[in-house]
């Protein structure tokens, strides 16, 4: 009676796993994040490489909006926090909010402090958080974590005088930082935005992502879509759900 009853609505069953499933970043991702050539394993490469060899790094994310460029740093992080949860520490901007040069060093001030349990001061004037970000750069390194920097809308950072772009990578020039920049930017042309003061320290990394191909779009599809023969779904609904979704695929 209780199993009849719990496979009832076997439908709603289905429907709330597809959508927990489009919620998880980690699960969409998981077929694409396999390879050596992917976008991921590159990604990841460069920033473990730089948290485990005690190195400078910077990066740029270049294609257009929802090839997954986010999504596929957030699960990057997300693993290597996991991975090294005592040595790393995010801050992160968005050219959208923080574009002018005062108002990101304030943000990238904010953060540190609230990752390091200090007190942070709103009336600190652009050369003393400059100034401070690059002790809290030099104390980290010597104490071997690394500070990832994700610069999103980084194109809007490329604005202006670019004081900022200019004081973070110049800061990382000193061989005690240990730090990463990532850019992310929907202009596959952005470096050349940047002055030349800055693109001379700026390591011209570049991962650019594209839309899916068919193949890959129907991959994802199906490992996202497809019901496990695992679950606690009749077997005989989740066999029938497949097959009619390999269909729809031909």
């Amino acid at each position: 009676m209780g199993k009849e009853k719990h496979n009832k609505n076997p439908s709603g069953k289905a429907l709330n796993l597809l959508r927990t499933r489009l919620t998880n970043p980690n699960f969409i991702f998981k077929p694409f994040s396999d390879s050596p050539d992917s976008n991921y394993s590159k990604l990841k490469f460069i920033i473990s490489s730089s948290v485990t060899e005690a190195c400078n790094n910077s990066i740029l994310l270049l294609g257009p909006r929802g090839s997954g460029k986010v999504a596929v740093l957030e699960l990057v992080l997300s693993d290597l926090l996991q991975q090294y949860p005592e040595v790393i520490s995010v801050i992160r901007l968005n050219g959208l909010l923080h574009s002018d040069d005062n108002c990101a060093l304030k943000e990238i001030a904010r953060q540190l402090c609230m990752e390091h349990q200090l007190l942070f001061s709103k009336v600190a004037s652009f050369d003393d958080n400059s100034q401070f970000v690059v002790a809290m750069l030099r104390e980290c390194g010597l104490a071997h974590k690394t500070i990832i920097f994700v610069l999103d809308e980084f194109d809007l950072f490329a604005q202006g005088k670019q004081r900022l772009l200019y004081s973070l990578l110049d800061a990382m020039q000193s061989v005690t930082s240990q730090a990463v920049v990532i850019g992310v930017s929907c202009r596959l042309d952005v470096d050349q935005l940047l002055e030349k003061r800055v693109r001379s320290r700026f390591s011209h990394r570049k991962l650019l992502f594209l839309p899916p191909s068919r193949e890959d779009t129907e991959r994802f599809l199906e490992h996202t879509l497809s019901l496990p023969m695992d679950s606690t779904l009749p077997q005989k609904y989740t066999v029938e759900f497949n097959e009619r979704l390999k269909v729809s695929f031909n």
